[in-house]
């Protein structure tokens, strides 16, 4: 979806151009292998960080329903 966004309407200054659109282009359209690399390791990194404090913070607000 947002390649396609991207690709018919790109908005003001490239508001619909997210990281991982720019991972792509650095890749395969630039050649750029190893920034896209680091980037993809960075990118890595960010989402598991994010989904441990997800298991964290869901371990304690768990609401159990009373019977």
């Amino acid at each position: 979806m947002p390649y396609v966004i991207w690709q018919t309407r790109p908005g003001p200054d490239r508001a619909t151009y997210f990281y991982t659109m720019y991972l792509f282009d650095n890749a395969f359209s630039y050649l750029k292998m190893g920034y896209a690399s680091a980037m993809a390791w960075i990118q890595l990194l960010i989402i598991l960080a994010l989904t441990g404090l997800v298991f964290l913070v869901s371990r304690r607000m768990v609401h159990y329903r009373g019977t």
